[in-house]
């Protein structure tokens, strides 16, 4: 009997994080696909502040709802924001410091470049700012805590790189990339190792911040 119902509890558990995915996915496709012409009226000023609330209502705000609501858990100590706040930081901030000596090292030696810092306000709200604290809420925040609870680790980190993956893939289409497999490799490596860190450090913020400075980087390369 209680294999029984630990069996329907995990089927309604999946199930719960399933309808999520879909409806999330379908939330951002809108926003990515739909929006973009619409916005592109607007002052660039407030075209980001539109993009920056937009993806806060999308990736935010149903994590937290669902948290509170559905796993019935107080959603900052759920995410782990709480949590080794202090060794979160130092972290974030230390591998953030190591990568940007990598791009660096590539901009200026490899690629034979630099970096430019001409940076919109769009780039630097929505892919700096808050590009590490929405997408990891979502990712390593909700989808490889709540998948750990149930499945090995390995399985649950590759699960929650192969979701973080495929939300990729609405911009990708529109925008005529989609097949290129070196950036499909690279953002499923980059959810693992993320995901990795994350488990080592036990703190949100680590990967909050290193997401959020890999990807100020690459809009300065």
């Amino acid at each position: 009997m209680d294999s029984i119902r630990y069996k329907e509890k995990a089927d309604c558990f999946y199930r719960t994080l399933g309808i999520y995915f879909i409806l999330f996915l379908v939330a951002w496709s809108f926003r990515e696909i739909v929006l973009p012409p619409y916005l592109s009226g607007l002052p660039e000023t407030a075209v980001a502040l539109a993009k920056a609330a937009l993806k806060i209502i999308v990736w935010i705000v149903p994590v937290w709802l669902l948290i509170r609501f559905r796993l019935k858990s107080d959603p900052a100590d759920f995410l782990k924001l709480t949590a080794n706040l202090r060794k979160g930081l130092l972290w974030g901030f230390g591998l953030s410091a190591l990568l940007g000596h990598w791009f660096t090292i590539q901009a200026y030696a490899l690629n034979g470049g630099g970096f430019h810092f001409n940076v919109s306000l769009d780039q630097f709200l929505n892919v700096f700012l808050l590009v590490g604290l929405t997408e990891e809420i979502v990712f390593r925040g909700l989808f490889l805590q709540a998948l750990a609870k149930r499945l090995p680790f390995w399985k649950a980190n590759v699960a929650a790189a192969l979701l973080f993956l495929i939300i990729h893939y609405p911009i990708w289409l529109y925008q005529g990339t989609f097949f290129n497999p070196g950036s499909h490799a690279y953002v499923l490596f980059v959810g693992l190792v993320f995901g990795w860190i994350f488990r080592k450090t036990g703190s949100l913020w680590t990967v909050i911040i290193l997401h959020s400075f890999h990807n100020f980087f690459l809009i300065i390369m």
